[in-house]
């Protein structure tokens, strides 16, 4: 029972002297709050006794004169901004951003039980009044710091703006329905958290965002971009689809989504695509050429010679048109020569012919991509036993060789 005794003494022997220096700092704290000088003072004290406390059993009122210390400093602030004195703009969205912290904070530790289990809030009324007046700045800040390319930091007021909504102490400002604003702050969240590249900070609001619908081809984009950081192929390809079918013209959705498909093998599935974004935009030089592709890859030939041609009379200065409409009159002479057939002959030198000034456009237009241009013209000389340009496309393919 002595031993009892003596580590209890020993112990509060060893909290007193704590105690006492956490009871003047707190007092030299209140001091500067209420002259109105060194409030920075004031605020550095306070969270230096809170961040000190080994033992949980700080008192909501250190949280409440914390917040005064902030709340004085963002009025001097907003003063020296009203008189258009010299002041630091961001310094008053960091107080603003202090203020939402602390008071939430004491709010939390406000609703506790106490000993008997009674709930006894004190501040909540009080503070969420102020705080309310206040809250646009967090939005004004974050826009701020938007425009000076802090995403870090307008992220984290556009998050504070948006998570009011659910803390208990504004419940009676309803701002998920009230507010406006919401949908917009929750773009600019998720705009910030792309530029970020973090998936995860893109995601937190993007379902928000949706509701402003006058940006929503950008969230469905950065939604996308997301998923395909968090390597989540099914959300990505959802997304592509989604943003596909509400926006085909958008630049984004249709190239990765044909890419997706044609990667993965789905021809049919890109082929479906192309076939319904030209739905939408029947002279679009971009969804004829993804058909074009599509159909070449998939052996229709005829289609994509058609396909192909109403390319170049939109636009006769694309290269990949002509190598097209070659590559595919070269593929079905593969067919014929493969049937075997005498009677082909005469049919499969018409299609050389035929291939031949696409090819020779295409190497006019290309003249860098001998890779593709000269084995097929190769072929084709040989075939039409066109011997002087034969022997120079021989000579192109030998030299490339060494």
């Amino acid at each position: 029972m002595k031993k009892k005794l003596i580590a209890i003494t020993l112990l509060v022997l060893t909290i007193t002297p704590c105690l006492r220096g956490q009871n003047k700092e707190i007092s030299q704290a209140r001091s500067y709050i209420k002259s109105g000088k060194d409030l920075a003072k004031a605020e550095t004290m306070l969270r230096e006794v809170i961040e000190n406390d080994s033992t949980g059993s700080i008192d909501k009122r250190v949280y409440a004169y914390l917040l005064q210390a902030i709340e004085k400093q963002y009025a001097e602030g907003n003063e020296k901004l009203y008189l258009k004195q010299a002041y630091d703009t961001t310094a008053l969205f960091t107080l603003t951003k202090k203020l939402f912290d602390v008071a939430i904070q004491l709010d939390s530790i406000d609703a506790q039980p106490d000993e008997k289990g009674r709930v006894k809030i004190k501040y909540r009324t009080k503070n969420a009044t102020m705080l309310n007046t206040c809250r646009p700045n967090l939005f004004f800040g974050g826009t701020y710091h938007l425009r000076k390319g802090n995403y870090d930091e307008a992220y984290a007021l556009f998050d504070t703006y948006i998570q009011c909504a659910s803390q208990p102490m504004f419940a009676g400002y309803d701002y998920a329905n009230s507010d406006r604003r919401m949908a917009e702050a929750a773009y600019w969240a998720t705009y910030s958290g792309s530029q970020l590249n973090d998936a995860d900070k893109v995601l937190k609001y993007a379902e928000m965002a949706e509701k402003d619908t006058s940006k929503l081809c950008y969230v469905l984009m950065y939604e996308a971009e997301a998923y395909q950081m968090k390597d989540d192929s099914d959300n990505y390809l959802a997304t592509l689809v989604d943003g596909f079918a509400g926006f085909p013209k958008f630049s984004y959705f249709f190239p990765r989504l044909i890419d997706h498909y044609t990667q993965t093998g789905e021809f049919e599935e890109a082929l479906d695509v192309s076939n319904k974004a030209l739905e939408v935009d029947s002279t679009s030089i971009l969804f004829l050429y993804a058909k074009s592709n599509i159909l070449l890859a998939l052996g229709k030939n005829d289609e994509c010679v058609d396909v192909t041609l109403r390319i170049v009379e939109l636009n006769d200065t694309l290269p990949e048109a002509y190598y097209n409409i070659g590559m595919a009159l070269l593929n079905k002479v593969l067919l014929l020569e493969k049937a075997n057939d005498r009677k082909a002959k005469a049919e499969i030198k018409r299609i050389y012919e035929e291939a031949r000034p696409f090819l020779e456009k295409y190497r006019e237009l290309a003249p860098d991509r001998k890779k593709k241009w000269a084995p097929a013209l190769y072929r084709i000389y040989l075939n039409l036993n066109m011997g002087r340009q034969f022997e120079e496309i021989d000579k192109i393919i030998n030299e490339d060789r060494q």
